[in-house]
């Protein structure tokens, strides 16, 4: 490519390059060059095949004088042979035999005389006048013969018509020579023009196929150039080298192009340098805030197991007041003090979800790995549930295979994560049932939970497992809760290496489901 642009051809490409029209009007000219290149050869060839024709038309005319000077010679001689019998005979009967052949004789030279060039014309007419003196003697031959005088008509046909035939035949073959010579040089030119013409339609056609594929080559050039420093600019965009320019020489709409590349180039370049500055703000700020989020978890599991003793303390007391080892509880005191036992386990399990979202962020949350019984997880969970689902007067179902064989996984923390869901489901459902159910599919088990509560809107599904978050306000009000529950079970789930979801229509119940192996490894969040 480089040895293309710095020969001839290349400045070639260059200039045809920077001609300031568009792609188009090039293309179009390209093409009608190579049509009047054609054109141009047709005109030729008809020029040529026009002359080829009217030489031929000459040859033709050429051998019909030559045939009609042969024509004179035979009358000539048909003259002389009847004159000479005139005297055999001593008839002057013959002469009238002479006189048509004189007839024709005249009559073919007059034809002759006609389309003759000017050189032979004063050969023709001293062939005509000698003709005259011929048959002046003819004539007279015919009167001595006529008049019996054999000697005198011998004498004339010696002395007078001999010389005079003679004569006449050496300028009739003067003029079948010339005749003959002027066909030949016609014949030569003919073959010369041919050959002529063929080398020139041979030269003519090379020339016009050169000019055309050059005219081909510089034009195409002129756009392959700035096609391959576009690929290479384009190239060096997409592995993330911004800022490069692009130079071609063409004042069409490839340059225009180029321009546009080179103005991108330079604003790719510029937001290049801005998110680079953007990203490293951002690094720093997600390091400070990955401090920032470490602290607070450390903050929270501290606080929380500060928290949890002294609450359990209160629990403790309250639980003995309330079996009375203190004493008889009088009546007014014991609702009061079922209602401390009652917010103090529901703020110990806040704390407790607290304290196990804090392990988790930072990474010491550790699951403790062993073999569990499907059953029982469910068991503990319904036999837990199972008051809350009689209270509201709701059906509460369990379905397990019998098959299912004993898994390995944190069966504590699996138990978390079910009676979450089912507590939930048994929360928002205010009529119906709620029904837990266990699959075993190619190894892996999913733990169902369907129930017939008020549902979850399409637009919220995706946002229900996150942190301090539930659909609604007004749920929280009338339910409760403070949104880590999911979170917390989506985090566990997780970390067996499963996954959570939900299939919730509003109104209509919700479906929650998580998916862990048959046999998960302990790990650490």
């Amino acid at each position: 490519m480089m040895a293309l642009l710095a020969s001839p051809v290349g400045a070639l490409v260059r200039a045809v390059a920077r001609i300031r029209t568009s792609v188009h009007i090039k293309l179009l000219a390209g093409f009608l060059l190579i049509t009047l290149l054609f054109i141009a050869m047709t005109a030729v060839s008809l020029l040529m095949v026009a002359e080829t024709a009217r030489q031929t038309n000459l040859l033709d005319q050429a051998h019909e004088r030559v045939g009609w000077s042969r024509q004179i010679e035979h009358a000539l001689a048909m003259q002389m042979h009847f004159t000479s019998m005139a005297l055999l005979a001593q008839a002057d009967g013959s002469v009238g035999f002479i006189l048509r052949e004189n007839n024709r004789f005249n009559d073919t030279l007059a034809r002759l005389e006609t389309a003759a060039p000017p050189e032979e014309r004063a050969l023709i007419q001293a062939i005509r006048g000698a003709q005259e003196d011929a048959m002046a003697t003819v004539a007279d031959i015919a009167n001595a013969l006529r008049d019996r005088r054999l000697a005198d008509a011998m004498t004339a046909l010696r002395t007078r018509q001999e010389p005079t035939y003679q004569k006449i035949e050496g300028l009739v073959g003067s003029l079948v020579a010339a005749e003959e010579t002027r066909m030949t040089r016609l014949r030569t030119s003919i073959s010369a023009a041919r050959a002529r013409s063929l080398r020139l339609m041979a030269g003519f056609a090379v020339a016009s196929v050169v000019v055309a594929l050059s005219g081909g080559f510089v034009i195409s050039w002129s756009f392959i150039l700035p096609v391959r420093e576009a690929h290479g600019f384009l190239s060096d965009v997409a592995e993330g080298r911004f800022g490069g320019t692009i130079v071609v020489p063409n004042r069409d709409e490839f340059g225009a192009l180029a321009e546009r590349m080179n103005w991108m180039s330079r604003e790719l370049h510029r937001l290049d340098d801005e998110q680079r500055v953007a990203a490293e703000t951002l690094r720093g700020l997600n390091e400070r805030l990955a401090l920032a989020s470490r602290a607070k978890s450390e903050f929270l599991a501290n606080m929380s197991h500060e928290l949890r003793t002294p609450l359990n303390a209160i629990l403790g007391f309250t639980e003995i007041m309330l079996d009375e080892l203190y004493g008889e509880v009088p009546p007014s005191l014991r609702e009061p003090l079922v209602d401390i036992q009652t917010n103090g386990r529901h703020l110990l399990g806040l704390i407790n979800d607290v304290l196990d979202l804090s392990k988790i962020e930072a990474g010491r949350l550790e699951l403790g790995a062993g073999e569990y019984s499907v059953q029982e997880i469910v068991d503990v969970v319904h036999a837990s549930l199972k008051s809350l689902a009689f209270e509201k007067g709701l059906a509460f179902g369990t379905r397990v295979p019998a098959e299912i064989p004993p898994a390995w996984g944190d069966g504590r923390r699996l138990t978390q994560c079910l009676l979450n869901l089912a507590g939930n489901a048994l929360k928002f459902t205010r009529q119906g049932r709620v029904e837990i159910d266990v699959r075993l599919d190619d190894g892996w088990l999913t733990y169902r939970v369907i129930d017939t509560g008020i549902g979850i809107p399409k637009e919220e599904v995706e946002n229900i497992f996150a942190e301090f978050r539930q659909v609604d306000t007004t749920i929280t009000k009338e339910y409760g809760g403070t949104g880590l529950g999911l979170s917390i079970t989506k985090r566990l789930v997780e970390m067996h290496g499963g996954r959570i979801g939900v299939e919730s229509e509003l109104g209509k119940g919700s479906t929650f489901f998580f998916t862990v192996p048959l046999h998960a490894d302990g790990g650490v969040a």
